[in-house]
């Protein structure tokens, strides 16, 4: 997947992140992320989850931080791939 998609942060600043894959996991869906530039606190081979609000005036991206969650999406993601 070659997407990508431009965050704002509570300061204001606009990160831009490439969208590795996104995936559905129970009833929510997540997205994969990673930083385009060098980002403070995120190695160079490190991804993001994120889980994606559906609203009307498009996708909204909240960043994930419980371990369970984060365990789950990577797990569902490595299967993926190992079916391919």
């Amino acid at each position: 997947m070659d997407e990508r998609v431009t965050l704002t942060t509570d300061e204001g600043e606009d990160i831009e992140f490439e969208i590795v894959t996104e995936l559905a996991l129970g009833e929510d869906f997540y997205a994969i992320m990673q930083p385009v530039k060098p980002l403070d606190g995120v190695a160079e081979d490190e991804a993001l989850v994120f889980r994606i609000i559906e609203t009307d005036d498009g996708d909204e991206y909240e960043l994930v931080i419980d371990d369970d969650i984060l365990d789950g999406v990577f797990e569902s993601y490595n299967n993926m791939i190992e079916d391919l």
